[in-house]
């Protein structure tokens, strides 16, 4: 079966072209500011849907431009250092092809080349006319070092204007006058000849590496690494923002000089980063954003360890391992760094589903039973929700749905005419959810994300499907339109400041064990739950969105509705009472 373009879904059996409109691209007049763009295509079949995509050049309407990159920006400095190293390098490539050619060549070959030499150095060094031997000897060259100068400068990514090229074959001349004094000296019967100025050790007491990788900054490595290796627009976005924090601290030097003490110093530093920083200290270095954080009355909280390491480390890591792929250093600077006090290695997170006493718990907040104002929602009192901060938990608490998937839900999208009422979810990946083991990609839907979720009976008993009700009375079109448009254009709507919320003020309240839970534990409670009340693994997978797993990936199809109902209708948590809820 052909595979479904990601744009395409079908509404009452006809196809239409729905996609989110990047932030950049919205003052578009076809667009008219709106962040999701859907058309309807008008036929019933794939090839015809895809004919009138390409027919209506569709596509092309989400085409950007991106501006030409500042070549100049990126071009690699000449520096004393690096001419040293382009000098040294081709001496003894000329060292080490005289000593195969000595021992290949016929006696009388080699003899005649040796005298060659010695008369070339030795009018080089005479007092008198040395000058004028060694220039008369450059413009002989001078065609082929033009021509190796502008090689070099294509090698390490250097300008090739005049005085660049010049000075690199000036370096290059001074290779070819050392490699002649060296065959003098092997053929004296030297073992090691006499060694030039630039070829002792750098001044900084390193090799200089030969790749022309080893000479860009971390920022261009990253460009480059995201480049061969794409996950996606929210990962890309995530590195940029790391690559940058991180040039700027170690003042954009080359990779080869980036050692493993600059980045333990980066990672001390970015445990004490203040949370949201770009947001609270705008255009601030991230010392001065700590320092101006610490001079706070009451200074923001630093960002966890855990984010520290998967947020920041780890993507240092994978550039830098980008540079191992490359051949550019010979050691990834991170290795051997850990961050103190994080948890938990990457891809073996801890499932923390909720308790039912936490649950029992958790729906008697004052959020739940009535609070004192909409802008006091944790002190006891008569004003009650019916919003977002009611409705989502328990959707997510009986259907395992992401955060993500709930928060953009439209009316249009919960299904009760049937006599099976279900969640069509047909929305973006969240890359914030720490519990999505995906990739990092928004606009990546697969079809095990787009999904029916049976309505449980529950959720209808407490008066779900009339809430929908309310918002169509109300011509709403979003089911939670408290959640605002996303500003970085990434994703649709955002939940981060409610589930924020939740997870600092709400679920603490709650309990006091460690490892907490957290909003996302729903999903991983209704997951338990399933298992524990016997639904199959393959309906939790479709009802979760879930890949199947094994020979079930290849051969299983898709349970319809009825089916899934069936399955999760025998789920129930025993001892949970949200009797109070019904009547609110």
């Amino acid at each position: 079966m052909a595979r479904v373009p990601s744009h395409l879904i079908l509404r009452n059996g006809v196809y239409n072209y729905r996609r989110r409109v990047p932030a950049d691209l919205r003052s578009n007049p076809v667009f008219r500011g709106r962040d999701t763009f859907q058309v309807s295509l008008g036929v019933r079949t794939l090839v015809e849907a895809r004919k009138q995509v390409a027919l209506r050049k569709l596509d092309e309407l989400f085409h950007v431009e991106h501006p030409a990159t500042d070549e100049a920006s990126e071009r690699t400095a000449l520096t004393p250092a690096l001419l040293a190293h382009i000098a040294k390098s081709a001496f003894e490539r000329s060292m080490t092809a005289t000593q195969r050619d000595r021992l290949s060549d016929p006696d009388d070959v080699r003899q005649e080349k040796d005298e060659w030499a010695a008369q070339q150095v030795s009018a080089l060094n005479d007092p008198i006319d040395g000058l004028n031997t060694r220039e008369h000897l450059r413009r002989e060259l001078a065609p082929v070092l033009q021509i190796e100068a502008e090689a070099k400068a294509r090698e390490f990514g250097l300008s090739a204007d005049e005085t660049n090229l010049n000075r690199i074959a000036g370096a290059l001349f001074d290779a070819e006058v050392g490699a002649i004094g060296a065959r003098v000296d092997f053929a004296s019967g030297k073992a090691v000849p006499t060694m030039p100025a630039f070829a002792h050790a750098s001044p900084s007491g390193s090799a200089i590496p030969l790749r022309k990788e080893a000479h860009w900054t971390f920022k261009k490595l990253a460009q480059a690494a995201m480049r061969q290796h794409p996950k996606g627009d929210s990962w890309e976005h995530k590195v940029t923002t790391v690559a940058k924090l991180f040039d700027d601290y170690v003042g954009a030097v080359p990779i080869y000089k980036i050692d493993r003490r600059k980045v333990r110093d980066f990672m001390n530093d970015i445990q004490f980063m203040p949370d949201r920083m770009a947001m609270r200290f705008p255009n601030l270095s991230l010392k001065d954003a700590i320092k101006a954080n610490d001079a706070r009355e009451t200074p923001y909280r630093s960002i966890s360890p855990n984010t520290a390491r998967d947020g920041y480390f780890s993507i240092i890591r994978w550039v830098f391992n980008h540079a191992l792929e490359l051949e550019a250093i010979t050691t990834n600077p991170c290795t051997g760094i850990r961050i103190s006090g994080a948890t938990k290695a990457k891809g073996k997170r801890t499932r923390n589903p909720f308790t039912v006493a936490e649950l029992n718990a958790f729906f008697r907040l004052p959020l739940f039973t009535g609070c004192l104002s909409e802008q006091r929602p944790n002190t006891p009192g008569k004003y009650t929700f019916d919003d977002h901060r009611k409705w989502a938990p328990l959707v997510l608490l009986f259907s395992g749905a992401r955060p993500s998937e709930v928060a953009q839900l439209a009316v249009a999208d919960i299904k009760s005419d049937g006599p099976h009422p279900y969640i069509s979810i047909l929305t973006e990946y969240d890359p914030e959810d720490p519990e999505d083991e995906r990739d990092f990609v928004v606009s990546h839907k697969t079809e095990n994300a787009r999904r029916n979720i049976p309505i449980h009976p529950e959720l209808i008993d407490l008066g779900f499907l009339s809430y929908v009700q309310r918002r169509k009375d109300a011509g709403d079109e979003r089911l939670f339109p408290g959640w605002r448009l996303s500003g970085d254009g990434r994703k649709l709507y955002s939940s981060a400041s409610w589930i924020r919320s939740l997870n600092e003020k709400q679920i603490p309240a709650i309990t006091m064990r460690r490892p907490k839970p957290t909003l996302y534990s729903f999903r991983h409670t209704w997951k338990t739950q399933m298992a524990i009340c016997g639904v199959p693994t393959q309906y939790q997978n479709q009802i979760l969105g879930h890949a199947q797993s094994g020979m079930d990936e290849h051969y299983l199809g898709r349970m319809d509705i009825e089916h899934t109902y069936k399955a999760i209708s025998r789920v129930s948590f025993d001892k949970l009472d949200l009797d109070h809820l019904k009547s609110s």
